[in-house]
């Protein structure tokens, strides 16, 4: 089996993908403030929203240099234009009458620089406190500190992996990405937790059968979950719904050589070291 020859060099190359995902996050957060760049919601706005058939998304740019610029896909496709707040919205609408064609009134969304630093300042309060319960929810469950702080290793790149490779792709960060996040600290630590459960219950047997036992769960899981999303992401038609299905499957992703690679990984040479302890 491939994974039982290789699994010291998955485990590292996870481990690296880690501290490469770390520079990202420390870099954005060093230049920009936060970890990713902040949409309308976080740093002030105004977000214009219309239901298009087809849109020319270069013909807008070139009308709109100072807007950014989204478009859902699914059925029925959205066109999101987002201005600065000092901007007049009416004037940028007719803009988009002449060169897009889309009946009724476009929705317009206003919020303002205070409002949305406020927000901004929850939502990281919201992160600290789930991630801080989380932890401490594992230490109580496993009651030792090497598993609990592997699972937590493992949740960590899962959060951090996903912010980076958002960051990678220009993603912004906005209430939506938030509430992914917060769903993806709890939905990530599932699989660690049940592997890590099997490893410990295995005791000096062999660690394959447990990691096999237990990737046969913690897979399936994954995969109809992911299966779930991308059909959300492509059809959804929603912007919020678009931004949480994107992180979630990022998240879950990453999750697999996080939790089937090091977290397995740490926790072999942990327990090999540990039962060779005992022995002695």
């Amino acid at each position: 089996m491939i994974y039982d020859k290789y699994w010291k060099a998955l485990m590292w190359i996870t481990i690296a993908f880690l501290v490469v995902s770390v520079v990202i996050v420390l870099n954005n957060t060093i230049t920009t403030g936060s970890i990713l760049k902040k949409d309308v919601d976080l740093a002030g706005g105004k977000v214009i929203t219309v239901e298009v058939d087809e849109v020319d998304i270069q013909r807008i740019k070139s009308e709109l240099p100072y807007a950014n610029i989204h478009v859902t896909s699914g059925i029925r496709k959205t066109l999101l234009v987002e201005i600065p707040f000092d901007y007049d919205e009416n004037e940028v609408i007719n803009k988009l009458r002449a060169v897009v064609q889309f009946s009724g009134e476009p929705g317009i969304r206003i919020v303002g620089p205070a409002l949305g630093d406020i927000f901004f300042q929850q939502a990281q309060m919201a992160l600290i406190a789930a991630f801080v319960l989380m932890s401490l929810t594992v230490f109580l469950l496993f009651r030792t500190p090497v598993p609990s702080a592997i699972v937590l290793l493992a949740a960590v790149t899962d959060i951090v992996g996903t912010v980076a490779v958002l960051s990678i792709v220009g993603a912004s960060l906005s209430l939506p990405v938030i509430g992914a996040l917060l769903a993806l600290i709890g939905y990530s630590v599932g699989t660690d937790i049940l592997l890590t459960t099997e490893l410990l219950k295995s005791g000096r047997s062999d660690y394959r059968q447990s990691i096999t036992k237990a990737a046969k769960t913690g897979l399936t899981l994954t995969a109809t979950a992911l299966i779930a999303l991308f059909v959300m992401f492509l059809l959804s038609g929603s912007a919020v719904i678009e931004q949480i299905a994107l992180v979630m499957m990022i998240g879950l992703i990453i999750d697999m050589p996080a939790t089937w690679f090091a977290n397995a990984g740490i926790m072999r040479v942990w327990l090999d070291r540990k039962n060779k302890g005992v022995s002695q």
